[in-house]
């Protein structure tokens, strides 16, 4: 088995094929998770993850071994773990997921999944890694009551750490329109790090026209977080007129009914 892992990494250090690279990207200090899946394998093959910096090691290692299988095959870095399903006979596929947590620019780089198995197909990765951001109250939905007078939408993005970030590229926007500082609301920027920017958003005497779609972007796409804004009042409308619907709908299939036993 070892002289099997041995000629297995050294065997990997050719050229990958571009054709069979998917890219991914994934926030810094995040959780990513790679999944690779290989077919028409024998049950007792061995699954290998490596791994090749983007940027050059010191002593001119191209690939790192990570995994074989369920086994670690470095100690240098414990953020990353494998869930090895092995062979699934309903698949009739070898099933190995990486995962990597707190994800940082040193773990840029393509990383692959392969077996020990002559000629078989090589699962790569190309990860790049991407500014933090994080939105307050929270990405997802917020529901508003009629009595609620303002609110205040942070959007806070932590650039790589060797980066120093443009404030000016982190832009707010509502229903796909950037929002200047307009009638019923302003922006207001605090700065806390050389890599780390706060947009706030501050809107006041709110109105039913606040509702919808609020989308933090940075550095033209790079990466946007969205949050939607929603009144409680619409949503008991929405659900009241839908009730209404439904009744009248029951209430005129009864009808229809009754004519029917009387025709009859």
């Amino acid at each position: 088995m070892i002289i099997q892992l041995i000629l297995l990494i050294i065997t990997i250090t050719g050229i990958v094929d571009s054709s069979n690279i998917r890219f991914i990207s994934g926030e810094l200090d995040s959780i990513i998770s790679l999944r690779c899946e290989i077919a028409q394998l024998p049950p007792n093959a061995v699954i290998t993850w490596v791994y090749r910096p983007r940027a050059p090691t010191i002593d001119g290692i191209k690939w790192l071994p990570l995994y074989a299988n369920a086994r670690r095959l470095t100690q240098n870095n414990q953020r990353f773990i494998v869930d090895y399903s092995g062979y699934n006979l309903q698949t009739e596929k070898h099933l190995s997921i990486l995962t990597i947590n707190k994800l940082n620019v040193s773990d840029e780089g393509i990383y692959m999944c392969k077996s020990n198995q002559y000629q078989s197909s090589a699962n790569n990765f190309n990860l790049t890694v991407i500014p933090l951001m994080k939105i307050l109250p929270n990405d997802g939905i917020i529901e508003l009551n009629h009595l609620q007078r303002s609110i205040n939408l942070s959007c806070t993005v932590r650039e790589l750490d060797q980066n120093t970030i443009d404030p000016l590229k982190i832009k707010w926007y509502h229903n796909k329109h950037e929002i200047s500082h307009q009638r019923n609301s302003h922006l207001i920027n605090k700065y806390s790090h050389n890599n780390q920017a706060t947009l706030i958003l501050y809107i006041h005497n709110l109105s039913t026209n606040d509702s919808g779609l609020f989308t933090c972007n940075y550095d033209n796409g790079l990466i946007i977080k969205d949050v939607q804004i929603v009144y409680t009042s619409a949503v008991l409308e929405y659900s009241r007129s839908m009730s209404s619907k439904l009744m009248s709908t029951w209430l005129l299939l009864v009808f229809i009914m009754i004519i029917i036993f009387i025709i009859r």
